[in-house]
C-alpha cells in the first residue's frame, strides 16, 4: 500500500503543502466552517453511493439492451459521487491525507475499478470500502 512515509522528505513536504493549500481554498473551508456544509455534502454523497449502487444491481439483473436507460443515470450518480467525495476530501485534506484508512479506501477503489466484471469480489470489495470510509470517520 501507498505509505507517504515511504516518500522522500520533500515530497512528503510537498503533498502536505498541497493538502493544505486545499484546505484553505474557499470553498474548502466554506465547507468545513459551516454547520451544515458537511453534513449536507456529506449526505448527498452517501445517497448517490446508494443510487449508482442501485443503477449498478438494477442493470446486472437485466439484459444489456434493456439497461440503456441506466446508462445516463450511472454517469450522473457517478459524477455526483466523485463531486462530493472530492468537496470532502478537500474540506479536512491534511488530516485526509495521513490516514491509513483514507489510503486503503482509494486503494481499495482502485482495485473496484480494476475488477468491474467480478461481481463477487466486488462486493467484498466495497465492504471493504464502506469499512475503511467508517475508519476515516474514526480514527
Amino acid at each position: 500500500m501507498f505509505s507517504p512515509a515511504a516518500l522522500s522528505p520533500i515530497s512528503t513536504f510537498v503533498l502536505s503543502d498541497v493538502a493544505q493549500r486545499l484546505q484553505d481554498l474557499w470553498l474548502s473551508r466554506a465547507i468545513s466552517e459551516s454547520t451544515w456544509g458537511y453534513p449536507v455534502v456529506g449526505a448527498v454523497h452517501v445517497l448517490a453511493i446508494a443510487f449508482w449502487g442501485g443503477t449498478i444491481l438494477v442493470g446486472s439483473l437485466y439484459a444489456p439492451e434493456e439497461t440503456a436507460q441506466l446508462r445516463a443515470w450511472k454517469r450522473i450518480t457517478l459524477s455526483v459521487v466523485l463531486v462530493t467525495g472530492i468537496l470532502i476530501f478537500m474540506s479536512n485534506a491534511v488530516r485526509y491525507s495521513n490516514s491509513r484508512f483514507f489510503e486503503a479506501k482509494i486503494v481499495l477503489l482502485l482495485l473496484m475499478a480494476l475488477i468491474r466484471r467480478r461481481p463477487y469480489i466486488s462486493l467484498v470489495l466495497w465492504i471493504a470500502v464502506i469499512f475503511a470510509s467508517r475508519g476515516i470517520a474514526f480514527f
